[in-house]
């Protein structure tokens, strides 16, 4: 059975044939309940992130910093939703705010208090921004941000990096029409891109899906001036990132964006997103805007997400995002440390609690970051067999759920699965 992604079809021959047959050996459940999925999801999945071989653990039950699965086998969540679940599973003050709604009503055809209030605690920490639209996912959040640019300077042209992600609709998906892609960092290849035919300029403050390389602050401040000197707005995508500072990064690169897209940790572990920008931009979705834009949703703005939401930023204050950053730096430490005792070389990127193992060397840009293919999945493998839920490409992020012994164990764990690489020659070659 394969698997495919962008960049490659992965056999189950080309993992640690020791680690494959552990883990198949000890997970028949999951086995047995993947096989009946694949009868009725295509590949037995919903979500593509999800797969990976042999076959997926199936996820039972999550409490604060752990998970089990359906064979009883628990994990250190160091995936958290990729990066949604800041509080860690099953948030109490989330849960509860949720639970009061349900003999309410969670959905109506009108504005409600839930949705206003979560608003103002966003507003509250982006300076930038004046008002907010909410949507059902980050990657509605991207497209609400592309028509907002096209309708108020009418043009058609969406700038954006190599290997970034902002979400899987259109328009912003490599090979859409008029969507031009430039080397992340590379402020030449930016400036001659932007042109006045340019609707806007997307970028993350760091590619997440693409490795957590980290973006210089001199190349997003450039990108946001070259962007307003030709007319184009600025989006920054901190769909991420903003669990990272308690104003968002924008604030720490002095960045002022046009618009902020923002999402996962803003909806407490339910569906959201969010477009939040200047006023004169975002009322172009206003009833009271002639010639505006439509944007409706049966969902936008859900009100389990809302309230989800409210209570998760509430308890991610300055001193919870210090706390996770710091644990973030010494766990980065803690798996250099030992992929070295085991005699492979790796390194850490990272940005607040957001980190990506790479062998050898920080990579210069996506493409160079999904190259040890082989290496990350096997280390996914070996990491599921020692009790540690992370991501296949090797990203991992932080909770507030873990402890400062948690993450020594972690870091212990993390060390074991490289003494379990270490064993596969075969693996090791796919490095050099």
């Amino acid at each position: 059975m394969t698997t495919t992604s962008p960049q490659h079809v992965l056999e189950t021959s080309e993992l640690s044939p020791a680690l494959v047959e552990e883990y198949t050996a000890t997970r028949p459940r999951s086995r047995e309940a993947f096989e009946k999925a694949r009868r009725l999801l295509p590949g037995g999945q919903t979500r593509s992130v999800t797969h990976y071989e042999p076959f997926p653990s199936l996820i039972r039950l999550g409490r604060g910093q752990m998970l089990v699965d359906l064979d009883g086998h628990e994990y250190f969540d160091a995936l958290n939703n990729y990066t949604s679940l800041v509080h860690g599973n099953a948030f109490g003050p989330a849960s509860d705010a949720v639970r009061a709604l349900l003999d309410q009503g969670v959905a109506f055809a009108s504005v409600h208090s839930e949705q206003t209030d979560l608003a103002r605690r966003i507003l509250d920490r982006l300076s930038s921004a004046d008002l907010v639209r909410f949507t059902n996912s980050g990657s509605e959040a991207s497209s609400l941000a592309a028509r907002i640019a096209r309708h108020v300077t009418g043009r058609r042209e969406i700038v954006m990096a190599e290997g970034g992600f902002h979400g899987s609709v259109a328009p912003l998906l490599p090979g859409e029409p008029n969507v031009v892609l430039v080397p992340y960092n590379d402020l030449q290849a930016l400036e001659q891109a932007v042109t006045e035919r340019t609707a806007a300029v997307f970028l993350e403050p760091f590619q997440g899906a693409g490795g957590v390389i980290p973006g210089k602050k001199e190349y997003l401040q450039h990108a946001q001036k070259v962007a307003n000197s030709q007319g184009a707005l600025f989006v920054l995508d901190e769909i991420q990132s903003l669990r990272n500072n308690y104003h968002g990064v924008q604030e720490n690169l002095g960045l002022s964006p046009d618009l902020t897209l923002i999402g996962k940790i803003i909806g407490g572990g339910f569906p959201i997103g969010a477009v939040a920008g200047r006023a004169k931009l975002l009322d172009a979705t206003s009833p009271y805007t002639v010639g505006g834009l439509q944007h409706a949703g049966t969902f936008n703005g859900h009100l389990a997400a809302a309230a989800a939401g409210s209570a998760t930023l509430d308890y991610l204050d300055s001193a919870a995002i210090s706390r996770l950053n710091a644990g973030a730096s010494e766990l980065a430490s803690a798996i250099e440390d030992g992929a070295a005792a085991a005699g492979i070389k790796v390194v850490v990127t990272r940005d607040g609690s957001i980190m990506n193992i790479h062998p050898h060397r920080v990579p210069e840009n996506a493409k160079e970051a999904a190259k040890p293919y082989k290496f990350h999945r096997s280390l996914h493998l070996a990491l599921m067999l020692e009790g540690v839920y992370a991501a296949t490409r090797g990203m991992l992020n932080l909770s507030t759920a873990l402890t400062d012994s948690d993450l020594r164990e972690v870091g212990k764990l993390y060390g074991n699965a490289f003494q379990r690489i270490a064993q596969s020659p075969d693996i090791l070659e796919d490095l050099k």
